[in-house]
């Protein structure tokens, strides 16, 4: 196990120097694991996120957000029926996970290229390990429930989430270690009494 986080390790650490993931192009596959998968995504602040898809094509994403202040967590939803979503407009949707009390959410579809997500934001820390207890969630819209989900392995999923955040948070950290001075003519050294002002 050991071997297999220091050999993801280095490989997250190569794809966070490379000009397509610094650009934002995809996300990076950390694991996939009875039936979720684990991704690193630079366009959220190199954050990481579980998702998996359902037999009826709902797409159910669950991740960090590091791309503003403050940082988030997000649950996104997404179906390829629901081609009605305005990326960016704000849809009031009610949130039920298990037998708990109802959760009122203003959730807003964001374009994700080839699909919208429709994202509900939270600050609170809680939220991933509340949902990795979690067996069910239901959403409705409009007073029509929109979605009614089975949570099998996502306890394991968010686990391997934390696990990737770690990594990926430490290839990040060394790798902005390793940048070069944005100056080639800061010194270092002490400054010498030379009359030539380029005299290392």
């Amino acid at each position: 196990m050991q071997y297999f986080r220091v050999a993801c390790l280095g490989v997250i650490a190569s794809l966070l120097s490379s000009p397509s993931f610094s650009e934002g192009k995809a996300s990076i596959l950390w694991k996939s694991l009875d039936g979720w998968a684990v991704y690193a995504d630079p366009t959220l602040g190199n954050a990481c996120y579980i998702a998996t898809v359902y037999e009826e094509g709902t797409l159910l994403r669950l991740g960090f957000d590091f791309s503003s202040n403050p940082r988030s967590v997000y649950l996104g939803l997404s179906n390829e029926k629901w081609k009605s979503l305005d990326a960016g407009k704000e849809y009031p949707i009610k949130i039920q996970f298990d037998r708990n009390p109802v959760w009122d959410a203003a959730a807003t579809a964001r374009d994700m290229g080839d699909y919208n997500l429709l994202v509900v934001k939270t600050t609170d820390v809680n939220f991933v390990s509340e949902f990795s207890r979690k067996l069910t969630i239901r959403v409705e819209f409009a007073g029509r429930q929109i979605v009614n989900l089975r949570l099998d392995k996502s306890a394991k999923a968010i686990s391997e989430m934390l696990n990737c955040q770690d990594a990926v948070t430490q290839a990040t950290s060394s790798n902005n270690g390793a940048q070069p001075k944005e100056d080639p003519f800061e010194q270092t050294a002490p400054v010498s009494s030379s009359s030539d002002p380029f005299e290392l």
